[in-house]
């Protein structure tokens, strides 16, 4: 049986999993060009992943639970 605090869940786990994917990218992405691009670079890069995997995050949590409609 589903409940609402087990889609909230789901949707929470589901968030933070997409956005440790985003993360772990940057991670890699990091170590991948260190010494070979400019600092500056990588970190544009990582912040243009990081902003993604966030937004990205939001919208799978929103997709599985979405928000109550007030009337």
């Amino acid at each position: 049986m589903e409940t609402k605090l087990t889609r909230k869940f789901i949707a929470e786990v589901a968030s933070l999993s997409v956005f440790g994917v985003g993360l772990a990218g940057v991670y890699i992405l990091a170590k991948a060009l260190k010494g070979e691009t400019a600092d500056l670079t990588i970190a544009l890069i990582a912040t243009a992943i990081f902003v993604v995997s966030y937004v990205l995050g939001q919208w799978v949590k929103r997709t599985i639970n979405p928000p109550a409609v007030e009337r």
